[in-house]
Protein backbone atom coordinates (compact mmCIF):
# COMPACT_ATOMS: atom_id res chain seq x y z
CA UNK A 1 0.00 0.00 0.00
CA UNK A 2 2.79 2.38 -0.60
CA UNK A 3 3.61 2.95 3.04
CA UNK A 4 1.06 5.26 3.63
CA UNK A 5 -1.39 3.64 5.78
CA UNK A 6 -1.26 3.91 9.77
CA UNK A 7 -2.29 0.11 10.54
CA UNK A 8 0.82 -2.63 11.16
CA UNK A 9 -0.68 -5.10 8.92
CA UNK A 10 -0.37 -2.84 5.97
CA UNK A 11 2.93 -1.03 6.97
CA UNK A 12 4.55 -4.15 7.54
CA UNK A 13 4.08 -5.65 3.95
CA UNK A 14 6.16 -2.43 2.84
CA UNK A 15 8.74 -2.24 5.38
CA UNK A 16 6.82 0.60 7.16
CA UNK A 17 5.62 4.05 6.81
CA UNK A 18 7.98 6.58 4.35
CA UNK A 19 7.74 10.04 4.69
CA UNK A 20 9.47 9.85 0.22
CA UNK A 21 5.53 8.52 -0.01
CA UNK A 22 3.37 10.46 2.55
CA UNK A 23 4.80 14.39 2.01
CA UNK A 24 4.01 14.21 -1.75
CA UNK A 25 0.85 12.77 -1.82
CA UNK A 26 -0.13 15.07 0.68
CA UNK A 27 1.75 17.67 -1.17
CA UNK A 28 0.10 16.94 -4.50
CA UNK A 29 -3.46 16.69 -3.10
CA UNK A 30 -2.74 20.48 -1.61
CA UNK A 31 -1.42 21.74 -4.76
CA UNK A 32 -4.73 20.38 -6.94
CA UNK A 33 -7.14 21.78 -4.50
CA UNK A 34 -5.61 25.11 -5.01
CA UNK A 35 -5.15 24.96 -8.77
CA UNK A 36 -8.71 24.28 -9.06
CA UNK A 37 -9.43 27.34 -6.71
CA UNK A 38 -7.40 29.32 -9.21
CA UNK A 39 -8.92 28.25 -11.81
CA UNK A 40 -12.62 28.18 -10.69
CA UNK A 41 -15.29 28.90 -13.67
CA UNK A 42 -18.83 28.98 -14.83
CA UNK A 43 -19.46 25.58 -16.50
CA UNK A 44 -21.78 22.36 -16.82
CA UNK A 45 -21.59 18.90 -15.72
CA UNK A 46 -23.22 15.72 -17.38
CA UNK A 47 -23.46 12.10 -16.90
CA UNK A 48 -23.29 9.02 -19.32
CA UNK A 49 -23.65 5.75 -18.48
CA UNK A 50 -22.54 2.89 -21.17
CA UNK A 51 -21.51 -0.36 -22.04
CA UNK A 52 -17.91 -1.66 -22.10
CA UNK A 53 -17.07 -5.44 -22.89
CA UNK A 54 -13.99 -7.09 -23.55
CA UNK A 55 -12.35 -5.41 -20.58
CA UNK A 56 -13.14 -7.33 -17.25
CA UNK A 57 -14.05 -10.19 -15.86
CA UNK A 58 -15.06 -12.49 -12.47
CA UNK A 59 -11.74 -13.89 -10.67
CA UNK A 60 -14.39 -15.44 -8.68
CA UNK A 61 -17.15 -16.99 -10.11
CA UNK A 62 -17.85 -19.69 -7.60
CA UNK A 63 -18.36 -17.38 -4.68
CA UNK A 64 -20.79 -15.16 -7.23
CA UNK A 65 -22.88 -18.05 -7.68
CA UNK A 66 -23.05 -18.43 -4.23
CA UNK A 67 -25.59 -15.08 -4.41
CA UNK A 68 -29.08 -15.65 -4.49
CA UNK A 69 -30.23 -16.58 -8.38
CA UNK A 70 -33.22 -14.43 -8.36
CA UNK A 71 -30.85 -11.60 -7.41
CA UNK A 72 -28.26 -12.90 -9.97
CA UNK A 73 -31.23 -13.21 -12.74
CA UNK A 74 -31.70 -9.62 -12.36
CA UNK A 75 -28.22 -8.75 -14.00
CA UNK A 76 -26.51 -9.53 -17.62
CA UNK A 77 -23.50 -10.29 -16.10
CA UNK A 78 -21.28 -11.30 -13.27
CA UNK A 79 -19.66 -8.02 -13.06
CA UNK A 80 -20.40 -4.79 -13.76
CA UNK A 81 -20.00 -3.83 -17.54
CA UNK A 82 -21.35 -0.39 -17.72
CA UNK A 83 -18.65 2.70 -17.53
CA UNK A 84 -19.79 5.77 -15.40
CA UNK A 85 -18.50 9.43 -16.85
CA UNK A 86 -18.95 12.80 -15.24
CA UNK A 87 -17.90 15.35 -17.55
CA UNK A 88 -16.65 18.78 -16.55
CA UNK A 89 -17.17 21.70 -19.50
CA UNK A 90 -16.71 25.59 -19.69
CA UNK A 91 -20.33 28.16 -20.46
CA UNK A 92 -18.64 27.77 -23.73
CA UNK A 93 -19.04 24.14 -23.92
CA UNK A 94 -15.56 23.07 -24.41
CA UNK A 95 -13.91 20.15 -22.07
CA UNK A 96 -12.51 20.43 -19.35
CA UNK A 97 -12.35 17.37 -17.61
CA UNK A 98 -13.82 13.94 -16.98
CA UNK A 99 -14.26 11.29 -14.13
CA UNK A 100 -14.96 7.55 -15.55
CA UNK A 101 -15.43 5.00 -13.16
CA UNK A 102 -15.27 1.14 -14.24
CA UNK A 103 -15.03 -2.11 -11.97
CA UNK A 104 -11.96 -3.89 -12.57
CA UNK A 105 -8.57 -4.12 -10.32
CA UNK A 106 -5.45 -2.39 -11.41
CA UNK A 107 -3.25 -5.41 -11.57
CA UNK A 108 -2.62 -5.39 -15.31
CA UNK A 109 1.23 -5.10 -14.41
CA UNK A 110 1.16 -7.55 -11.84
CA UNK A 111 3.70 -8.77 -9.74
CA UNK A 112 6.41 -8.75 -11.97
CA UNK A 113 6.54 -5.05 -12.39
CA UNK A 114 9.16 -3.22 -10.58
CA UNK A 115 8.87 0.59 -11.51
CA UNK A 116 6.77 2.95 -10.17
CA UNK A 117 3.41 2.26 -12.49
CA UNK A 118 -0.21 3.61 -12.64
CA UNK A 119 -1.54 0.08 -14.35
CA UNK A 120 -5.01 0.28 -16.97
CA UNK A 121 -6.00 3.28 -14.82
CA UNK A 122 -2.88 5.14 -14.79
CA UNK A 123 -2.46 4.63 -18.61
CA UNK A 124 -6.08 5.37 -19.48
CA UNK A 125 -6.12 8.96 -18.09
CA UNK A 126 -2.31 9.08 -19.71
CA UNK A 127 -3.85 8.24 -23.12
CA UNK A 128 -6.91 10.52 -22.70
CA UNK A 129 -4.99 13.29 -21.68
CA UNK A 130 -2.83 13.18 -24.43
CA UNK A 131 -5.86 12.92 -26.51
CA UNK A 132 -7.99 15.90 -25.06
CA UNK A 133 -4.34 18.52 -24.82
CA UNK A 134 -2.84 17.20 -28.40
CA UNK A 135 -0.05 19.94 -28.33
CA UNK A 136 1.11 19.38 -24.48
CA UNK A 137 3.74 17.74 -23.23
CA UNK A 138 3.10 13.99 -21.90
CA UNK A 139 -0.70 15.10 -22.05
CA UNK A 140 -0.28 17.45 -19.20
CA UNK A 141 -2.72 20.72 -20.28
CA UNK A 142 -6.68 22.25 -19.67
CA UNK A 143 -8.18 18.92 -19.94
CA UNK A 144 -7.95 16.81 -16.63
CA UNK A 145 -9.05 13.22 -16.57
CA UNK A 146 -9.29 11.18 -13.52
CA UNK A 147 -10.09 7.16 -14.30
CA UNK A 148 -11.93 5.98 -10.72
CA UNK A 149 -12.22 2.68 -8.91
CA UNK A 150 -15.85 1.34 -7.89
CA UNK A 151 -16.64 -2.57 -7.47
CA UNK A 152 -13.58 -4.26 -8.50
CA UNK A 153 -13.25 -6.33 -5.29
CA UNK A 154 -13.69 -9.69 -7.26
CA UNK A 155 -12.91 -8.01 -11.09
CA UNK A 156 -10.22 -8.51 -13.02
CA UNK A 157 -8.39 -7.40 -16.15
CA UNK A 158 -7.11 -10.92 -17.04
CA UNK A 159 -9.77 -11.54 -19.20
CA UNK A 160 -8.46 -14.65 -20.82
CA UNK A 161 -8.78 -16.41 -17.52
CA UNK A 162 -6.29 -17.97 -15.16
CA UNK A 163 -4.00 -21.43 -16.03
CA UNK A 164 -1.04 -22.56 -14.48
CA UNK A 165 2.24 -21.09 -15.37
CA UNK A 166 3.96 -22.52 -18.47
CA UNK A 167 0.82 -24.60 -19.11
CA UNK A 168 -2.46 -24.11 -20.93
CA UNK A 169 -4.18 -25.95 -17.84
CA UNK A 170 -6.99 -23.59 -16.40
CA UNK A 171 -7.24 -23.11 -12.47
CA UNK A 172 -8.98 -21.20 -9.85
CA UNK A 173 -6.12 -20.83 -7.33
CA UNK A 174 -8.16 -23.31 -5.30
CA UNK A 175 -7.06 -26.14 -2.88
CA UNK A 176 -8.95 -28.31 -5.33
CA UNK A 177 -7.47 -27.22 -8.10
CA UNK A 178 -3.29 -27.00 -7.58
CA UNK A 179 -0.93 -26.66 -10.72
CA UNK A 180 2.08 -28.94 -11.37
CA UNK A 181 4.77 -28.97 -9.45
CA UNK A 182 6.86 -25.45 -10.17
CA UNK A 183 3.73 -23.74 -11.30
CA UNK A 184 1.52 -21.56 -10.42
CA UNK A 185 -1.85 -20.14 -10.87
CA UNK A 186 -1.79 -16.54 -12.78
CA UNK A 187 -4.43 -14.95 -14.87
CA UNK A 188 -3.73 -13.84 -18.17
CA UNK A 189 -4.11 -10.63 -19.84
CA UNK A 190 -5.32 -9.43 -23.68
CA UNK A 191 -1.31 -9.21 -24.91
CA UNK A 192 0.09 -11.91 -22.14
CA UNK A 193 1.61 -13.76 -25.14
CA UNK A 194 3.81 -10.21 -25.46
CA UNK A 195 3.85 -9.11 -21.77
CA UNK A 196 2.27 -7.77 -18.90
CA UNK A 197 2.74 -4.04 -20.33
CA UNK A 198 0.89 -5.01 -23.58
CA UNK A 199 -1.88 -6.32 -21.31
CA UNK A 200 -1.86 -2.99 -19.74
CA UNK A 201 -2.00 -1.03 -22.82
CA UNK A 202 -4.84 -2.71 -24.37
CA UNK A 203 -7.09 -2.61 -21.16
CA UNK A 204 -6.37 0.69 -20.61
CA UNK A 205 -6.40 2.29 -24.05
CA UNK A 206 -10.35 0.39 -24.18
CA UNK A 207 -11.31 2.58 -20.77
CA UNK A 208 -9.79 5.79 -22.05
CA UNK A 209 -11.73 4.65 -25.64
CA UNK A 210 -15.37 4.25 -23.87
CA UNK A 211 -14.83 7.36 -21.29
CA UNK A 212 -13.82 9.90 -24.20
CA UNK A 213 -16.59 8.61 -26.66
CA UNK A 214 -18.95 8.74 -23.02
CA UNK A 215 -17.46 12.18 -22.63
CA UNK A 216 -18.32 13.45 -26.21
CA UNK A 217 -22.05 12.36 -26.01
CA UNK A 218 -23.11 14.73 -23.78
CA UNK A 219 -25.23 12.91 -21.20
CA UNK A 220 -27.67 13.31 -18.82
CA UNK A 221 -27.58 17.15 -17.96
CA UNK A 222 -27.00 17.40 -13.73
CA UNK A 223 -28.24 20.54 -11.87
CA UNK A 224 -29.64 21.31 -8.13
CA UNK A 225 -28.55 21.35 -5.30
CA UNK A 226 -24.41 20.08 -3.88
CA UNK A 227 -24.18 18.50 -0.58
CA UNK A 228 -22.64 15.85 1.15
CA UNK A 229 -21.83 14.15 4.04
CA UNK A 230 -19.27 11.75 5.76
CA UNK A 231 -19.19 9.88 9.31
CA UNK A 232 -16.36 8.23 11.15
CA UNK A 233 -17.79 4.97 12.58
CA UNK A 234 -16.14 2.26 14.65
CA UNK A 235 -17.42 -0.80 12.57
CA UNK A 236 -16.28 -3.02 15.40
CA UNK A 237 -19.43 -2.09 17.31
CA UNK A 238 -21.83 -2.14 14.78
CA UNK A 239 -25.23 -4.40 15.15
CA UNK A 240 -27.31 -5.29 12.77
CA UNK A 241 -30.87 -6.64 12.08
CA UNK A 242 -8.97 -15.89 6.33
CA UNK A 243 -6.25 -17.39 6.45
CA UNK A 244 -6.10 -17.98 2.68
CA UNK A 245 -5.62 -14.13 1.76
CA UNK A 246 -2.48 -15.54 2.10
CA UNK A 247 -2.74 -17.53 -1.04
CA UNK A 248 -3.52 -14.51 -2.71
CA UNK A 249 -5.69 -13.99 -5.68
CA UNK A 250 -4.87 -15.55 -9.47
CA UNK A 251 -4.04 -11.95 -10.73
CA UNK A 252 -0.60 -12.46 -7.56
CA UNK A 253 -0.85 -15.70 -6.17
CA UNK A 254 0.75 -15.91 -2.84
CA UNK A 255 1.81 -18.55 0.29
CA UNK A 256 0.83 -21.64 -2.27
CA UNK A 257 4.05 -23.17 -1.75
CA UNK A 258 2.98 -23.63 1.95
CA UNK A 259 -0.21 -25.43 1.45
CA UNK A 260 -2.38 -22.39 1.71
CA UNK A 261 -5.15 -21.78 -0.93
CA UNK A 262 -8.27 -19.68 -1.72
CA UNK A 263 -11.32 -21.56 -0.08
CA UNK A 264 -9.73 -23.16 2.48
CA UNK A 265 -11.68 -23.33 5.74
CA UNK A 266 -9.22 -24.78 8.26
CA UNK A 267 -5.81 -23.43 8.77
CA UNK A 268 -2.39 -25.65 8.65
CA UNK A 269 0.21 -27.00 11.24
CA UNK A 270 2.32 -24.75 10.61
CA UNK A 271 0.12 -21.05 10.23
CA UNK A 272 -1.69 -22.32 13.31
CA UNK A 273 1.52 -22.25 15.38
CA UNK A 274 2.69 -18.98 13.99
CA UNK A 275 -0.98 -17.76 14.63
CA UNK A 276 -0.78 -18.51 18.70
CA UNK A 277 2.83 -17.17 18.72
CA UNK A 278 1.41 -13.49 18.32
CA UNK A 279 -2.32 -14.04 19.64
CA UNK A 280 -4.44 -16.88 20.35
CA UNK A 281 -7.78 -15.42 19.19
CA UNK A 282 -10.47 -15.21 21.65
CA UNK A 283 -13.39 -17.69 21.28
CA UNK A 284 -15.65 -14.38 20.36
CA UNK A 285 -13.18 -13.76 17.42
CA UNK A 286 -13.80 -17.04 15.96
CA UNK A 287 -17.23 -17.17 16.00
CA UNK A 288 -17.22 -13.30 14.13
CA UNK A 289 -15.03 -14.80 11.62
CA UNK A 290 -16.39 -18.65 10.86
CA UNK A 291 -15.99 -20.70 8.61
CA UNK A 292 -13.24 -18.48 8.08
CA UNK A 293 -9.68 -19.83 9.29
CA UNK A 294 -7.67 -17.24 11.41
CA UNK A 295 -4.18 -16.84 9.91
CA UNK A 296 -3.10 -14.04 12.30
CA UNK A 297 -5.67 -12.77 14.94
CA UNK A 298 -4.79 -9.18 13.25
CA UNK A 299 -8.27 -7.40 14.89
CA UNK A 300 -6.97 -8.56 18.72
CA UNK A 301 -3.45 -7.32 18.00
CA UNK A 302 -2.73 -3.79 19.26
CA UNK A 303 1.23 -3.62 19.42
CA UNK A 304 3.38 -1.34 18.50
CA UNK A 305 -0.45 -0.30 17.71
CA UNK A 306 -3.34 -1.88 15.72
CA UNK A 307 -2.75 -4.19 12.81
CA UNK A 308 -6.19 -3.38 11.47
CA UNK A 309 -8.27 -0.07 11.69
CA UNK A 310 -11.38 0.09 13.33
CA UNK A 311 -12.68 3.25 12.65
CA UNK A 312 -13.71 4.13 9.03
CA UNK A 313 -14.65 7.02 7.37
CA UNK A 314 -17.75 6.77 4.67
CA UNK A 315 -18.74 9.07 2.12
CA UNK A 316 -22.53 10.64 0.52
CA UNK A 317 -21.85 13.07 -2.28
CA UNK A 318 -25.08 14.88 -3.95
CA UNK A 319 -24.76 16.48 -7.60
CA UNK A 320 -27.84 17.79 -7.95
CA UNK A 321 -29.58 13.98 -8.68
CA UNK A 322 -26.40 11.70 -9.22
CA UNK A 323 -25.04 10.65 -5.58
CA UNK A 324 -21.68 9.42 -5.45
CA UNK A 325 -20.97 7.33 -2.42
CA UNK A 326 -17.60 5.62 -1.43
CA UNK A 327 -16.07 3.49 1.53
CA UNK A 328 -12.32 2.13 2.19
CA UNK A 329 -12.78 -1.49 1.35
CA UNK A 330 -13.18 -2.94 -1.99
CA UNK A 331 -16.62 -3.94 -2.69
CA UNK A 332 -17.44 -6.80 -4.42
CA UNK A 333 -19.59 -6.71 -7.45
CA UNK A 334 -22.54 -7.93 -5.79
CA UNK A 335 -21.57 -6.19 -2.63
CA UNK A 336 -21.81 -3.09 -4.82
CA UNK A 337 -25.04 -3.26 -6.73
CA UNK A 338 -26.44 -4.43 -2.89
CA UNK A 339 -25.51 -1.02 -1.59
CA UNK A 340 -25.61 1.42 -4.64
CA UNK A 341 -29.94 -0.55 -4.59
CA UNK A 342 -30.22 0.07 -0.69
CA UNK A 343 -29.07 3.45 -1.09
CA UNK A 344 -31.21 4.69 -3.76
CA UNK A 345 -34.68 2.84 -2.10
CA UNK A 346 -33.17 4.90 1.27
CA UNK A 347 -33.16 8.47 -0.67
CA UNK A 348 -36.11 7.80 -2.42
CA UNK A 349 -37.94 7.06 0.46
CA UNK A 350 -37.13 10.06 1.36
CA UNK A 351 -38.40 12.12 -1.84
CA UNK A 352 -35.03 12.27 -3.92
CA UNK A 353 -35.28 12.18 -7.40
CA UNK A 354 -32.11 9.67 -8.18
CA UNK A 355 -31.20 9.23 -11.79
CA UNK A 356 -27.85 7.38 -10.50
CA UNK A 357 -25.64 6.14 -7.67
CA UNK A 358 -22.34 5.69 -8.31
CA UNK A 359 -20.22 3.63 -5.79
CA UNK A 360 -16.15 4.61 -5.36
CA UNK A 361 -14.07 2.88 -3.86
CA UNK A 362 -11.57 2.20 -1.95
CA UNK A 363 -11.23 5.57 -0.42
CA UNK A 364 -10.74 7.71 2.74
CA UNK A 365 -8.00 5.44 4.17
CA UNK A 366 -7.82 1.38 3.60
CA UNK A 367 -10.12 -1.72 5.05
CA UNK A 368 -9.40 -4.32 2.66
CA UNK A 369 -12.37 -6.51 1.46
CA UNK A 370 -15.94 -6.65 1.12
CA UNK A 371 -17.90 -9.50 -0.03
CA UNK A 372 -21.75 -10.22 0.62
CA UNK A 373 -22.74 -13.07 3.19
CA UNK A 374 -23.27 -15.57 0.81
CA UNK A 375 -19.46 -15.19 -1.11
CA UNK A 376 -18.02 -14.94 2.22
CA UNK A 377 -18.75 -18.27 3.04
CA UNK A 378 -16.94 -19.79 0.03
CA UNK A 379 -13.75 -17.94 1.40
CA UNK A 380 -11.99 -17.67 -1.58
CA UNK A 381 -9.45 -14.57 -1.31
CA UNK A 382 -12.02 -11.38 -1.30
CA UNK A 383 -13.88 -13.31 1.86
CA UNK A 384 -10.44 -14.42 3.36
CA UNK A 385 -9.84 -10.32 3.04
CA UNK A 386 -13.16 -9.28 4.87
CA UNK A 387 -11.88 -8.62 7.96
CA UNK A 388 -14.99 -7.62 9.88
CA UNK A 389 -16.97 -11.12 9.39
CA UNK A 390 -19.92 -12.26 7.40
CA UNK A 391 -22.13 -9.12 8.01
CA UNK A 392 -19.67 -6.63 7.37
CA UNK A 393 -21.99 -5.86 4.03
CA UNK A 394 -24.90 -5.12 6.56
CA UNK A 395 -22.95 -2.87 8.86
CA UNK A 396 -21.95 -0.27 5.95
CA UNK A 397 -25.57 -0.74 4.69
CA UNK A 398 -26.70 0.57 8.18
CA UNK A 399 -24.04 3.36 7.94
CA UNK A 400 -25.15 4.67 4.69
CA UNK A 401 -28.79 4.53 5.59
CA UNK A 402 -27.74 7.14 8.42
CA UNK A 403 -25.95 9.92 5.93
CA UNK A 404 -29.32 9.79 3.95
CA UNK A 405 -31.17 9.99 6.43
CA UNK A 406 -29.66 13.27 8.01
CA UNK A 407 -28.79 14.38 4.18
CA UNK A 408 -32.34 14.19 3.74
CA UNK A 409 -33.29 16.35 7.15
CA UNK A 410 -30.90 18.53 6.69
CA UNK A 411 -29.23 17.62 10.02
CA UNK A 412 -25.47 16.72 10.55
CA UNK A 413 -24.30 13.58 11.90
CA UNK A 414 -22.18 12.24 15.13
CA UNK A 415 -18.63 10.89 14.56
CA UNK A 416 -15.99 9.20 16.70
CA UNK A 417 -12.82 10.43 16.75
CA UNK A 418 -10.16 9.08 14.17
CA UNK A 419 -7.06 7.48 15.54
CA UNK A 420 -3.40 9.24 14.99
CA UNK A 421 -1.12 6.43 14.96
CA UNK A 422 1.45 8.42 12.42
CA UNK A 423 3.82 8.99 16.10
CA UNK A 424 4.42 4.89 16.51
CA UNK A 425 4.89 4.55 12.62
CA UNK A 426 8.24 2.60 11.83
CA UNK A 427 10.47 2.00 9.00
CA UNK A 428 12.27 -0.83 8.29
CA UNK A 429 14.09 0.37 5.50
CA UNK A 430 17.52 1.33 4.89
CA UNK A 431 18.50 4.80 6.40
CA UNK A 432 19.08 7.47 3.95
CA UNK A 433 23.39 7.95 3.36
CA UNK A 434 25.98 10.19 1.82
CA UNK A 435 25.89 10.17 -2.20
CA UNK A 436 28.92 9.31 -3.81
CA UNK A 437 29.73 9.15 -7.63
CA UNK A 438 31.39 6.58 -8.86
CA UNK A 439 34.94 6.87 -9.11
CA UNK A 440 36.83 9.31 -11.30
CA UNK A 441 33.38 10.32 -12.42
CA UNK A 442 30.88 13.04 -11.62
CA UNK A 443 26.87 13.31 -10.76
CA UNK A 444 25.35 13.19 -14.27
CA UNK A 445 28.07 11.97 -16.08
CA UNK A 446 27.44 9.67 -18.41
CA UNK A 447 28.84 6.04 -18.47
CA UNK A 448 27.15 4.05 -21.48
CA UNK A 449 26.12 6.58 -24.33
CA UNK A 450 23.60 6.45 -26.89
CA UNK A 451 24.78 5.18 -30.24
CA UNK A 452 25.73 8.14 -32.07
CA UNK A 453 26.81 5.80 -35.23
CA UNK A 454 23.77 5.20 -36.26
CA UNK A 455 20.08 6.29 -37.13
CA UNK A 456 17.48 5.07 -34.66
CA UNK A 457 14.09 4.22 -36.37
CA UNK A 458 10.64 3.54 -35.12
CA UNK A 459 10.87 0.05 -33.45
CA UNK A 460 14.01 0.86 -32.11
CA UNK A 461 14.71 1.31 -28.28
CA UNK A 462 17.36 4.39 -27.25
CA UNK A 463 19.37 4.12 -24.07
CA UNK A 464 21.71 5.65 -21.78
CA UNK A 465 23.63 5.30 -18.40
CA UNK A 466 24.02 8.38 -15.69
CA UNK A 467 26.03 8.81 -12.34
CA UNK A 468 23.37 8.81 -10.25
CA UNK A 469 22.37 10.11 -6.22
CA UNK A 470 19.65 7.83 -4.46
CA UNK A 471 15.91 9.05 -5.89
CA UNK A 472 14.74 8.99 -2.97
CA UNK A 473 16.39 12.33 -1.86
CA UNK A 474 14.10 13.64 -3.68
CA UNK A 475 11.13 12.33 -5.66
CA UNK A 476 10.66 15.33 -8.11
CA UNK A 477 7.04 15.98 -7.42
CA UNK A 478 5.61 17.98 -10.29
CA UNK A 479 8.50 17.46 -12.34
CA UNK A 480 10.73 14.50 -14.13
CA UNK A 481 13.73 12.48 -13.71
CA UNK A 482 14.14 12.40 -17.35
CA UNK A 483 13.59 14.51 -20.63
CA UNK A 484 13.68 13.21 -24.31
CA UNK A 485 14.30 16.57 -26.31
CA UNK A 486 14.34 17.33 -29.66
CA UNK A 487 16.33 20.32 -31.48
CA UNK A 488 14.31 22.63 -33.16
CA UNK A 489 15.52 24.92 -35.59
CA UNK A 490 15.18 28.36 -35.93
CA UNK A 491 13.37 29.70 -39.18
CA UNK A 492 15.69 28.79 -42.18
CA UNK A 493 15.75 25.70 -41.32
CA UNK A 494 19.45 25.29 -39.58
CA UNK A 495 20.19 23.29 -36.15
CA UNK A 496 22.79 25.73 -35.37
CA UNK A 497 22.02 27.59 -32.15
CA UNK A 498 18.56 25.67 -32.36
CA UNK A 499 16.40 25.39 -29.58
CA UNK A 500 15.62 22.24 -27.21
CA UNK A 501 11.90 20.86 -26.89
CA UNK A 502 11.18 18.76 -24.38
CA UNK A 503 8.94 16.00 -25.81
CA UNK A 504 9.03 13.07 -22.90
CA UNK A 505 9.54 13.21 -19.28
CA UNK A 506 8.69 10.02 -17.10
CA UNK A 507 5.19 10.62 -17.11
CA UNK A 508 4.93 8.87 -20.73
CA UNK A 509 4.86 5.21 -21.43
CA UNK A 510 7.21 4.72 -23.92
CA UNK A 511 9.74 5.94 -21.36
CA UNK A 512 11.46 4.10 -18.44
CA UNK A 513 14.03 5.62 -15.78
CA UNK A 514 15.81 2.64 -13.73
CA UNK A 515 17.74 2.99 -10.68
CA UNK A 516 20.88 0.70 -9.55
CA UNK A 517 22.70 0.89 -5.97
CA UNK A 518 26.48 -0.17 -7.36
CA UNK A 519 27.65 0.28 -3.83
CA UNK A 520 25.62 0.77 -0.61
CA UNK A 521 28.33 1.08 1.69
CA UNK A 522 29.91 4.25 -0.28
CA UNK A 523 26.43 5.16 -1.81
CA UNK A 524 27.63 5.01 -4.70
CA UNK A 525 24.60 4.16 -7.63
CA UNK A 526 23.97 4.87 -11.54
CA UNK A 527 20.13 5.28 -13.64
CA UNK A 528 19.27 4.03 -16.96
CA UNK A 529 16.87 6.30 -19.16
CA UNK A 530 15.10 4.45 -22.19
CA UNK A 531 13.13 5.75 -24.61
CA UNK A 532 10.72 3.48 -27.17
CA UNK A 533 10.78 5.31 -30.51
CA UNK A 534 7.96 4.63 -32.60
CA UNK A 535 6.37 5.68 -35.62
CA UNK A 536 4.66 8.62 -34.34
CA UNK A 537 8.19 10.35 -33.89
CA UNK A 538 9.56 12.78 -36.11
CA UNK A 539 12.64 13.01 -37.63
CA UNK A 540 15.36 14.93 -36.16
CA UNK A 541 18.12 15.35 -33.50
CA UNK A 542 17.16 14.05 -29.70
CA UNK A 543 18.89 13.98 -26.71
CA UNK A 544 18.27 12.10 -23.31
CA UNK A 545 18.08 13.92 -20.46
CA UNK A 546 18.94 12.98 -16.49
CA UNK A 547 18.21 14.76 -13.16
CA UNK A 548 18.69 13.60 -9.69
CA UNK A 549 19.94 14.90 -6.52
CA UNK A 550 22.73 13.66 -3.80
CA UNK A 551 22.83 13.71 -0.65
CA UNK A 552 26.20 15.74 0.69
CA UNK A 553 28.89 14.12 3.38
CA UNK A 554 28.51 16.71 5.93
CA UNK A 555 25.72 18.45 6.15
CA UNK A 556 23.90 16.06 4.26
CA UNK A 557 22.18 19.01 2.06
CA UNK A 558 20.41 17.92 -0.89
CA UNK A 559 21.68 19.35 -4.30
CA UNK A 560 20.50 19.11 -7.96
CA UNK A 561 22.50 17.71 -10.83
CA UNK A 562 22.17 16.79 -14.43
CA UNK A 563 23.01 15.22 -17.28
CA UNK A 564 22.84 14.73 -21.44
CA UNK A 565 23.41 12.29 -23.81
CA UNK A 566 25.31 12.80 -26.82
CA UNK A 567 22.79 13.86 -29.41
CA UNK A 568 21.11 11.21 -31.72
CA UNK A 569 19.35 10.96 -35.03
CA UNK A 570 15.96 9.65 -35.70
CA UNK A 571 15.03 9.13 -38.85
Amino acid sequence: MGGYLQQALYEISVLGWFEETVRPMVQGIVNAITRAHDNIQPGSVDLSVGELLNTNINRSPASYLLNPKEERSQYAYDVDKNMTVLGFRDKTGKGLGLISWFAVHGVSVNETNHLVNGDNKGYAAYITERTMNPSSISGKGRFVSAFAQSNEGDVTPNTLGSFCTGTTIPCDGSKNDKCPTGSSCNGRGPGWEISDYESNRIIGQQQADKAIELFKQEGHSLSGTIDFRNKFFDITTMVVNGSHLSAGTTDGPGLTSLGIYQNMTHGTPLWNIIKDILRTPTKEQEKCQAPKPILIDTGEISFPFPWQPTVLEIQLFRLGDVFITSTPSELTTMSGRRLRRAIKSRLESHGFSVQDVIYSGPANGYASYCTTYEEYQEQRYEGASTPYGEHTLEAYIEAFYELVDVMANGTSIASVALPDYTSKAFSLAPPDFTDHPLLLHKFGDVLTDVNTTSVYKSGQTVKAVFVAGNPRNNVMLDSTYLTVEQLVPYSGGKYRNGKWKVIRTDNDWDTRFRWKSVSKLLGMSKATIEWDIDDTVKAGTYRLGYFGHHRNDLSQQVTPHQGYSSIFTVQ
